[in-house]
């Protein structure tokens, strides 16, 4: 791999020189008026498509080609102009001039957006698109999201570096993750997999609140993440993206994007990481603050366009290496009970492909199917987790309109998981045995689901429309039938006033330590409450949005949205950490257990490129913990948030600064000085971008504030004891961290 790597970079090297060597005419386009350069202006030889532009500083570089001494230029606004120059030359300077007597033309110019609200989706929904992703650091999905108020990001645990999502106050295991409209982290890839996706190759994302349609599964119950890759058809033929920050981790992501012919793409992605320094900020407790750790990524995909036939299929391995714990700890020091240390190993091997094909005037037919295997092999102390799972999952969707252009879809999904989790002592100490009969069925699942499912689309001209759903599964594990009825309905009002609603029900197969993962950096027994069989999670859901737009004379758009969810669960998995500060107790739910979560979203322009986005929301999320109904551990009750964004003229430069402020949070019963509810905090984040024609160059800083949690592990000092906890997380666990990097794109 790394031969080939070599082969293609030596070979882009050698074109470029030789492209060089040609007779060349460089020079800067200015305004004749006042003088200024002229970014992105087009200059081709006359009668031919051969061309460039210039770059953000008005500069252009183009080949000269055999008898054709004739450049023409144009640009949006100016008069044409074309000009007779002789060979190659260097410095040339062509003013153009404004041209101010055009009538009857509109030219309108759209910056895209670093993350809006859609007006036309059926359900609430949040786009982060490219350009927003390259506003953050964004290194990966888990650090997508500092921009919203919607998804809060945090560790799970202080030592292993595993995080977790949380939307509508609830973690993210309760909404669906969805790659391109298919399933696509779930089940034993939660505790890492916001780490599997690097932020480059994504095209955006969309977080829609609330039950989705029916169509891809009974599993969302408080909303939905959908990942868009970038496509080949689409996309630049080559980026590079290299990224360091203040602790030498250091990440490379490279993209490749070839056209076969008209109808046939294909691209390749490539992405590798590396962190191999020992770091204990965090009150110098001998614990690494963060592991050491490796991935290596690769993806590649293909998309076919024919006439009524649309195909995309991608291939994905990642493997991953972490270690960590005590300073000092090697992988050959496993099992010393002289030294504590943590680690594993992560395979996922991902497969999937659509496709799609019109029928009739209307009509369209449209497939999904992936296959999944992964295997994560874990060690905390002397302690071991083994975690397999192999997932096929295939969906056949018929999609129509009535006469009167009402729209219906039917189908029929199919799912087989085959999941085992296994946890034990490497020692003579058992805390906890999943193999055991009694605890088998928790662990060891084999699920065969079989599922039916329609929805009807009711459209009353532009201003009103709404989907009713219900699917039909069968689970096999839990000898369960599953009856999931679901409703959205959007209503404008106005033309810049939209209302939205959107109820139903979901169900999810929990598991319980991958789903609660930084307990097992703690000394807790996992204890099943007297050996009762755990059933399936099931809640509904019920929400409203209302937003309105207004825009001033010069175009400047401002928006305001408030939103409000409520879940109740039927029966959740509920972890007790309050009866015992060394248990872990999971029992199915005995009384109530409820979400209610209220935001409200401003985004203002004040000035011609200068975006204020404010954000506040409130939760309130109680379980009932051994029949007491109490508020739920490590939500934070408020968030506030304030993201400025400013660019200069063209996008030379690019400036961006996010404030979170984080209201208190429950703490559960523990062994350290840390009771009842935690202080708020703020954090801080911002990047500087400058962009040229080809590449951009970031920097950046995140914490700059520099907060961080005092005592984030319990009982360092003694870590293989009953008074160890490492999993007592309500703050961030990093402290400031500078970064910086170059994107680099061939187009």
């Amino acid at each position: 791999m790394q031969r080939h790597s070599f082969t293609i970079v030596l070979l882009l090297f050698l074109i470029s020189f030789g492209l060089n060597a040609q007779n060349k005419y460089e020079g800067i386009v200015y305004d004749l008026k006042t003088n200024e350069k002229l970014p992105y202006v087009n200059l081709f030889w006359i009668n031919t498509q051969k061309g460039t532009s210039t770059d953000i500083n008005g500069k252009f570089s183009l080949n000269a080609i055999p008898k054709n001494n004739k450049l023409v230029i144009s640009y949006i606004g100016y008069y044409n102009d074309t000009i007779d120059i002789g060979q190659s030359a260097k410095d040339l300077k062509i003013y153009l001039k404004e041209n101010t007597t055009l009538l009857g033309q509109v030219t309108i110019n759209e910056r895209k957006q670093s993350s809006f609200m859609s007006k036309m989706s059926l359900e609430q929904k949040e786009v982060i698109s490219s350009e927003g992703l390259k506003h953050l650091a964004c290194c990966n999905l888990g650090e997508s999201f500092e921009n919203t108020a919607s998804v809060d990001v945090g560790y799970s645990d202080a030592v292993s570096g595993s995080k977790q999502i949380q939307l509508l106050g609830l973690t993210g295991v309760y909404s669906q993750l969805l790659l391109e409209n298919m399933p696509f982290l779930r089940g034993l890839s939660s505790p890492f997999g916001l780490g599997y996706v690097p932020g480059s190759w994504m095209e955006s994302i969309s977080i829609s609140k609330g039950v989705a349609n029916v169509v891809h599964g009974y599993e969302t119950m408080t909303g939905q993440i959908n990942i868009e890759y970038e496509k080949p058809m689409d996309a630049d033929p080559f980026f590079i993206n290299i990224y360091t920050n203040s602790e030498l981790k250091g990440e490379l992501n490279a993209k490749a994007n070839i056209k076969i012919n008209d109808r046939l793409y294909t691209g390749l992605y490539l992405h590798g990481s590396y962190f191999g320094r020992e770091l204990d900020h965090l009150g110098n407790d001998g614990f690494m603050d963060y592991p050491k750790q490796s991935q290596f990524n690769i993806l590649n995909r293909w998309q076919y366009e024919g006439k009524g036939y649309h195909s995309s299929t991608l291939v994905n391995y990642l493997h991953e290496r972490r270690t960590g714990g005590q300073l000092g700890f090697k992988r050959d020091m496993k099992g010393d009970t002289n030294i504590y240390g943590l680690g594993g190993d992560v395979d996922r091997l991902h497969f999937s492909t659509k496709n799609g094909w019109v029928v009739g005037h209307s009509g369209s037919i449209g497939t999904q199917v992936s296959g999944t295997y992964f295997k994560n092999e874990q060690f905390f102390g002397i302690n071991n987790y083994k975690g397999e799972e192999s997932d096929i999952y295939g969906n056949f969707i018929f999609a129509n309109e009535t006469r009167h252009a009402h729209q219906y879809t039917v189908g029929t999904s199919f799912r087989y998981t085959n999941l085992k989790e296994d946890y034990f002592a490497m020692g003579n100490g058992t805390i906890f045995n999943s193999t055991n009969p009694i605890n088998r069925d928790a662990f060891f699942k084999e699920e065969i689901v079989p599922g039916v499912f329609g929805q009807f689309s009711f459209l009353y001209g532009k201003k009103f429309n709404a989907t009713f759903g219900l699917r039909y599964d069968y689970n096999s594990h839990y000898n369960e039938s599953l009856i999931t009825p679901r409703v959205h309905f959007r209503w404008q009002i106005a033309e810049d006033l939209i209302l939205r609603g959107a109820g139903g029900k979901g169900f999810r197969s929990a598991n319980i330590i991958a789903d609660n993962f930084g307990i097992l950096a703690s000394s807790r027994q996992i204890i099943i409450k007297d050996n009762t069989p755990l059933e399936m999670e099931d809640a509904w859901n019920g929400g409203m949005n209302i937003s309105k737009t207004f825009k001033t004379k010069d175009n400047r758009e401002h928006s305001i949205t408030l939103d409000y969810y409520h879940t109740n669960f039927v029966n959740q998995i509920v972890m007790d950490l309050d009866q015992d500060s060394r248990q872990a107790i999971f029992y199915n739910l005995d009384g109530k257990s409820y979400s209610n979560s209220l935001q409200l979203d401003l985004s203002l322009e004040p000035i011609e490129r200068f975006i204020i986005s404010l954000a506040g929301r409130y939760n309130d999320v109680k379980t009932t913990y051994n029949g007491v109904l109490m508020d739920k551990a490590y939500v934070s009750k408020f968030k506030g948030l304030v993201v400025l964004s400013y660019k200069t003229k063209y996008d030379k430069w690019m400036f961006d600064l996010t404030t979170q402020f984080n209201g208190e949070q429950r703490i559960p019963l523990n062994l350290g000085n840390v009771q009842g509810y935690s202080k708020p905090y703020v954090f801080m984040l911002g990047q500087i971008t400058r962009k040229f024609k080809h590449f951009d160059i970031y920097l950046g800083c995140e914490n700059i504030t520099n907060y961080v949690q005092e005592t984030p592990v319990i009982g360092a000092d003694r870590p293989f004891s009953n008074n160890f906890d490492a999993s007592v997380v309500y703050a961030p666990v990093m402290g400031r961290t500078f970064y910086g990097g170059i994107r680099i794109t061939i187009k």
